[in-house]
């Protein structure tokens, strides 16, 4: 629908909406963005027959239809793109490992399974949650099996609930599935009814709205993928702890393929399992501590982020440059390091630390920019900066400022790191790997440490590991 009037977007309106509609969804539009959300708003603004984008935020906030109002916003910028089987890996490994694992501990005991697809637009990534169950329980009749799909969209839910699809959007789909769990019906494809069964849909603020725990209890496996993409980094910690409480012991979390918890959540294991990497809540037996675990059913596969054994050549080469720079540590005369002449580190880079660790990542920016300022170019600030960047969701300004990090210090391996996941993020997989290949080569020559007040509960080791693994499984991905 292209709107009768051109609306403008101030500063002062962009700001004001995007602090709305973060607040109120989870969603952050970043300064790229911008156009986009101006074209959404003045989709809503026309309807509601608003002057201008002033006007139309005083209706959404004032008018007694606001929260009507605001649904019908959220819906309407919500991204929905989705398909059946969508990242057909971690389908495999659900059919493959994970449900039978799950259903073999729960088979003498209580026969219930929870599924919850968070943010599941039209509904296909649910009724494949079904399907996958049908296709691998040999007696699901015997089980009380439940799987919610939630979202944001009443629009989207709507049609998830129709359980009706155009032929376009079963592209993709072997024929055996097509075949076994649907039915032609008015031009296009209904979903059976025994997958729809399995089914139930409602609307869910992950951000706003309690755990779904009233609605079907705790779950086994909670699918949310390619959404906290679109959250700030708070906004992904807070719901990202949400589900690891509502998750069983032994629960998986499924997140796409460019998402990771990396200085989120240090609660749960990594399990590689064919082709995908899953997120598991441990069980209680497991080890305290221990955030990455291999999955010995696949030992011809690469090993996962953490294994030990998969590390032993590199721990022995860093262990030797530490025992050498330890012994070649330079000294002044009055027996003190050289290392005390250096520059001290502008109080203005420390303040913009505390303010990211707050949240507060706008006023680091700010802080940032000003030493640079007027201190001139260091890795600190630039790197920083890109954490700041980061956190807003402002993936080309974040990238921009790890390249001058790394210009200022062609050592620095976390910069290395990060710059390599915003290129990953942006979709250019390429150099995603060539940027995740020079961090491993700098942590490998890294001094024990170095990092310690920037992985907070992680570790080198852990880092390099995951490195290697986004080099493994992204080398084969075209931009």
């Amino acid at each position: 629908m292209i709107p009768a009037r051109k609306y403008e977007l101030s500063e002062e309106d962009f700001e004001r909406f995007r602090k709305l509609i973060n607040q109120t969804s989870g969603i952050f539009f970043d300064r790229g963005k911008r156009d986009l959300l101006r074209l959404g708003l003045s989709d809503r603004a026309d309807e509601v027959g608003a002057e201008n984008l002033t006007d139309y935020y005083e209706r959404l906030t004032s008018i007694p239809e606001r929260e009507t109002e605001l649904r019908r916003l959220l819906d309407h910028l919500s991204v929905q793109e989705t398909q059946f089987f969508r990242n057909l890996p971690q389908f495999d490994a659900l059919r493959k490992f994970v449900i039978p694992e799950i259903v073999r501990r729960k088979a003498q005991g209580y026969r219930n399974l929870r599924f919850w697809s968070a943010g599941c637009s039209t509904g296909q990534e649910p009724y494949s949650l079904a399907m996958s169950l049908l296709d691998v329980l040999p007696d699901p009749d015997t089980w009380n099996i439940q799987i919610l799909g939630t979202d944001l969209s009443e629009s989207a839910l709507a049609t998830a609930k129709q359980g009706w699809y155009p032929e376009r959007r079963l592209n993709g789909m072997d024929r055996l599935h097509r075949e076994r769990y649907f039915r032609e019906s008015d031009g296009g494809f209904r979903v059976a009814e025994p997958v729809r069964r399995m089914v139930h849909f409602a609307r869910h603020n992950m951000v706003t709205d309690p755990l779904p725990i009233s609605i079907f209890g705790t779950c086994d496996i909670v699918f949310c993928r390619n959404v906290i993409i679109y959250f700030t980094h708070e906004t992904a910690k807070y719901v990202i702890e949400h589900f690891f409480d509502i998750l069983n012991p032994g629960g998986y979390l499924f997140l796409g393929h460019s998402e990771t918890l990396w200085k989120m959540s240090a609660k749960y294991s990594l399990v590689e399992m064919g082709d995908a990497f899953i997120y598991k809540k441990p069980l209680p037996r497991s080890l305290a501590g221990r955030r990455f675990i291999p999955d010995r059913r696949l030992r011809d596969n690469p090993l996962p982020p953490g294994v030990d054994s998969d590390r032993r050549e590199s721990t022995e080469r860093r262990d030797a440059l530490s025992e050498t720079d330890l012994i070649n540590v330079p000294e002044r005369a009055d027996g003190g390091s050289l290392d005390d002449d250096a520059p001290q580190i502008d109080p203005q880079v420390g303040k913009a630390r505390k303010s990211i660790d707050l949240g507060e990542n706008d006023k680091a920016v700010e802080l940032l920019l000003d030493s640079l300022k007027r201190n001139g170019d260091t890795a600190e600030a630039h790197f920083l900066l890109g954490i700041a960047y980061e956190r807003k969701n402002d993936l080309e300004m974040a990238a921009e400022s790890f390249r001058r990090a790394i210009f200022c210090d062609g050592t620095h391996s976390l910069a290395y790191f990060h710059l390599a996941n915003m290129l990953e993020r942006l979709g250019s997989f390429k150099g995603a790997v060539k940027e995740y290949r020079k961090a491993v080569k700098a942590l490998k020559e890294d001094s024990p440490g170095r990092w310690e007040i920037d992985l907070d509960a992680f570790d080198d080791e852990a880092l390099m590991n995951l490195c290697e693994w986004k080099v493994e499984n992204l080398g084969g991905i075209e931009n």
